[in-house]
């Protein structure tokens, strides 16, 4: 058993609470062979000036977490914040790397957990103290398509980058398609693929039947521009207009955009909006429904596919690529012709009428065995094995 040391752009904290949830699972799989130390820094502008914040959560014997929050510069020397953000930032970090040696001694790797901006002090680490580095990589902005992708950044962010990426020892990118576009757009460097992991005992089928007279479909996103909500509510129009008794539940936070579109396609009655929510409700509302929808223009992986068929839902997407790594068609779910709103109901459409030919079961075993903890968390293991 190693000691691993990550570091981490995103993690679940006190003011994004599901922010890094897919992350913090993959933690959990990695402990389930290694020792994981995790070090996540956070500014927290309620914090006094100076005044700095450590909460330590432990999930299990060989899983922690160490979050730093550090307060911002406010008032007429606001200017100055981003010089100090930077150096509590660096500072908090060598902060944990020493604790982490009186504890477990000098780690066998650092593993950081989207390239940007932690990679740097890995980079700093490997320079200064000699300590080798993998990145674990799911961030769209590396995606052609992404609003903003890594070409809108500054020259100065770009170099960084493609700095951070060519001194790691791997680069493990979630989805083969991610993995792709990094060595075509950005930098030529080896890659694994592991993908995202799902909690298979949050997860999984019902033994309920559900009605036979209304068909209710899930969406769960932030709905940001890429998730294409509006393509995926007209469609539900469309599916509704051919006299389909169908309901869209949606999980996502409140945006005035959603409730001027559902006003406008006449949704109300045919949509219903939860909010977001912790996995082990999450999961409750994806049993009572019949299938997911996650119709994005772009997506590193999707986290919410593998966690609705392991709930034995079949799932439709859009034709991105990266879909094809987790969607077979008529297996577990189904991928749209397109992106626009008629190829999307054209597939609610089939689903609809062949809902008898998906096994949830099937599904949900499928999800378990490519996705589950024990598998993902062997997959890091052998690649702490195979470089360190």
């Amino acid at each position: 058993m190693k000691n691993i040391l990550w570091l981490t752009a995103w993690w679940p904290n006190d003011m994004e609470p599901f922010s890094g949830d897919g992350i913090e699972r993959r933690a959990k799989a990695a402990s389930l062979y290694n020792n994981i130390t995790v070090i996540f820094i956070k500014k927290n502008p309620a914090l006094k000036t100076r005044r700095i914040k450590l909460e330590e959560k432990t999930y299990n014997e060989n899983l922690r977490a160490w979050i730093f929050y550090y307060p911002s510069i406010t008032g007429f020397f606001r200017f100055f914040d981003i010089i100090y953000s930077n150096y509590w930032f660096i500072r908090l970090h060598n902060r944990g790397l020493k604790t982490f040696k009186k504890k477990y001694g000098k780690p066998h790797t650092v593993q950081v957990n989207v390239a940007m901006k932690t990679g740097i002090i890995a980079l700093m680490w490997r320079w200064f103290k000699k300590i080798q580095y993998i990145i674990v990589e799911g961030w769209s902005l590396f995606l052609p398509e992404a609003k903003p992708s890594l070409k809108d950044e500054s020259f100065f962010f770009r170099v960084l980058t493609r700095k951070v990426l060519g001194n790691a020892v791997l680069l493990v990118t979630v989805s083969k398609h991610l993995g792709e576009m990094i060595n075509k757009n950005v930098l030529k460097v080896p890659y694994k693929v592991i993908p995202s992991t799902v909690d298979k005992t949050i997860f999984y089928p019902s033994t309920e039947i559900a009605e036979p007279d209304i068909f209710r479909f899930i969406h769960i996103s932030t709905l940001d521009n890429a998730k294409n909500i509006k393509e995926i509510l007209l469609a539900l129009r469309q599916v509704l207009d051919l006299n389909f008794r169908v309901e869209l539940i949606i999980h996502a936070p409140p945006k005035k955009e959603l409730d001027e579109l559902i006003k406008t396609f006449q949704l109300k009655n045919n949509v219903t909006l939860r909010g977001e929510m912790q996995q082990i409700k999450l999961a409750e509302s994806i049993r009572s429904c019949d299938a997911l929808v996650l119709f994005s223009l772009y997506e590193t992986f999707g986290n919410v596919v593998i966690e609705a068929q392991a709930c034995g839902l079949p799932v439709i997407t859009s034709d991105y690529p990266t879909f094809s790594e987790t969607v077979v068609n008529w297996k577990n779910g189904i991928i749209a012709n397109g992106k626009k709103s008629s190829d999307l109901c054209s597939a609610m459409v089939e689903l609809i009428k062949n809902k008898n030919q998906f096994n949830k079961n099937e599904i949900a075993e499928n999800a378990k065995s490519c996705y589950s903890f024990e598998r993902i968390g062997k997959m890091l293991d052998e690649v702490y094995k195979q470089y360190f």
